[in-house]
């Protein structure tokens, strides 16, 4: 029994042993068919990934090449255009007195348009302010190599000797090159100008310069295409001027106005263009920032854009003067010296009307000493009555003789001369002898390094001009340095142009430097009174047509009386009446002189 037990084992051990073969070769046979399934499925996973990885490098670089070749259709670099729009300046409009180092880098590129102006001038007038701030605006703005002024005739000078804003611009810009137009005709609006703009900029390659427009922005990018215009045609005849850029050979010259309006449409669409000049409206509303120049229409002078608080008004100042706000230079530190200088000359015989301006100077301006420089001792009762006061000083001067031939040495110039040289050397308060102080000076007039008033002259186109018979300067005042330098550089011209016109020059170009008051003084001629202050104050000399009415205790500091005939003298201020004459009764109440006296 025991026996069949073990067989039975053994017989089960083996048939047991070859079930447990059976099964782990089956085991076996399974797991080699799960390797090589999952390496066919490793297999196949990776071939897929290459060839998803490869078509997408497929695709960026076909994008890329696209790009590059986008880009060198336009003349950029790969990855620009994507930054770019279309209009030249994005975002709200810029600050026009900020240096912009955005574009110093594309400066440098050798594929640009030439960094060269084109200005056009075509028939015969005069160059005006708005021309001049035109150049100065499109040279800061390119800041270009040359300027090329091509000119049928050269700008005319009028007359009266007004417009040299030419002759100004000539020296301020060293690199403009003016050139002749070698052109059978000069049209100065219309299709033919822009036909005539255009071949000049096809053969030469650079920028045009709208004619009176003041630009605001210039961004570099734009002389990277072959050619971006702003001109807008409204209708065959009719365009709206704007800068255009362009590279030498850079598009087919147009040789009639219909290919012209090919040419502009291309320019402006086809490469990004640019919108015309704004009128000086458009660029106030302007929010976007999209204009880059503004056109001038009406005539301009410097004195229209010191208080102008517009936008262009900004912008104008700007590009005349480097700052977004002129300033007259007022220093507390130093002040105007409280004194008075008086110039006689001949016989310095002292009028009454001397004597009472003398008067004023220390009992109604309240300065506190008078100095009377002459070329001998003053002489008159007046003046016997008045050097009993310390206060009223003599001081001998030489004849001024300077460069000037002795022939031309005219009274007036000699006191020209002497007065800027007194002011020169020792500050003060100048006045004619015929100068009434109706008011003390106020303390402020004392910080400012000159203090002067404009006159009524009427005379061509000057639009304002200066009285110096009041005027009050720090000593060594710079205006005072300038009316010296423009005396000795205009020594042809009569004295009386140089004093009241040539002067007014200083002041356009350098407002800085003199507080143009015009409340200082009112001149007087043959009884007509002309404030300043009053509009349309001007009339010619001749004409002398009466001012407005003033106050003359409360509107003005001075008056300044030029009337001869008859001449003021005490039996006038005793039986007579008018402003003249209680101005005259007021200083002598101030000096505490009774009238019945005299």
């Amino acid at each position: 029994m025991v026996q069949d037990f073990l067989h039975r084992i053994l017989v089960f051990g083996e048939t047991g042993k070859m079930g447990l073969f059976r099964w782990l070769n089956r085991l076996r046979t399974r797991h080699h068919r799960s390797r090589h399934a999952l390496f066919w499925l490793l297999t196949i996973s990776f071939l897929c990934c290459v060839l998803y990885f490869n078509h997408q490098g497929l695709a960026t670089l076909n994008n890329a090449q696209y790009e590059i070749e986008s880009a060198n259709i336009r003349n950029i670099r790969p990855g620009e255009a994507a930054a770019r729009a279309p209009k030249a300046i994005e975002g709200p409009p810029p600050n026009p007195f900020e240096e912009k180092e955005d574009d110093d880098d594309l400066d440098l590129r050798s594929d640009l348009a030439p960094a060269t102006l084109h200005y056009i001038w075509c028939g015969r007038r005069t160059f005006e302010y708005k021309h001049y701030l035109a150049i100065k605006s499109a040279n800061r703005a390119v800041k270009p190599d040359k300027i090329f002024f091509y000119y049928e005739t050269l700008p005319e000078v009028d007359p009266e000797g007004y417009f040299l804003w030419f002759n100004q611009t000539l020296l301020e810009i060293d690199h403009l090159l003016p050139r002749p137009l070698n052109y059978s005709a000069c049209p100065q609006s219309g299709a033919d100008r822009y036909l005539l703009v255009l071949d000049i900029l096809e053969k030469n390659g650079g920028i045009y310069v709208p004619e009176d427009a003041l630009w605001v922005d210039f961004p570099v990018h734009l002389r990277t295409n072959p050619l971006v215009t702003g001109v807008t045609a409204r209708n065959p005849t009719l365009f709206e001027d704007g800068i255009i850029v362009a590279k030498k050979g850079g598009f087919k010259k147009p040789t009639n106005p219909e290919e012209l309006l090919v040419v502009l449409s291309l320019g402006k669409h086809e490469h990004g263009g640019i919108k015309p000049c704004a009128s000086q409206e458009e660029y106030a509303r302007d929010v976007t920032g999209d204009f880059i120049c503004v056109k001038v229409s009406a005539p301009l002078f410097p004195k229209d854009i010191w208080e102008d608080n517009s936008r262009f008004g900004m912008l104008s100042r700007v590009v005349a003067y480097g700052v977004p706000t002129v300033t007259v230079k007022q220093k507390t530190r130093t002040s105007i010296p409280r004194i008075a200088h008086f110039i006689c000359l001949d016989t310095c015989e002292i009028r009454f009307i001397a004597y009472l301006s003398m008067l004023s100077t220390i009992y109604v301006a309240g300065l506190h000493k008078v100095y009377l420089h002459g070329v001998r001792e003053p002489s008159g009762k007046w003046w016997a009555n008045l050097k009993e006061d310390p206060r009223f000083i003599f001081v001998f001067r030489e004849y001024p003789e300077a460069i000037y031939d002795k022939s031309v040495m005219t009274p007036h110039l000699a006191n020209g001369i002497m007065k800027i040289a007194i002011l020169l050397k020792y500050g003060g308060v100048y006045q004619d002898q015929n100068v009434l102080w109706t008011r003390k000076i106020e303390d402020h007039y004392f910080g400012y390094e000159a203090v002067a008033s404009p006159d009524w002259h009427m005379y061509g186109s000057w639009p304002d001009s200066v009285n110096h018979g009041v005027m009050l300067a720090k000593r060594n005042s710079e205006y005072m340095f300038r009316l010296r330098q423009t005396l000795q550089k205009y020594k042809n011209n009569p004295f009386w142009f140089n004093d009241h016109f040539m002067s007014y020059k200083i002041i356009e170009k350098h407002p800085e430097t003199v507080f143009l008051d015009r409340h200082l003084q009112v001149k007087c001629l043959n009884h007509n009174c002309h404030p300043t202050w009053q509009p349309h104050y001007r009339s010619g000399l001749m004409q002398n047509k009466p001012g407005a009415p003033f106050n003359w205790q409360n509107d003005t500091l001075s008056i300044h009386w030029t009337d001869t005939f008859p001449e003021l003298d005490a039996d006038m201020v005793k039986y007579t009446s008018g402003a003249i004459v209680e101005a005259s009764r007021n200083i002598l109440l101030r000096a505490g002189i009774d009238i019945q006296t005299l």
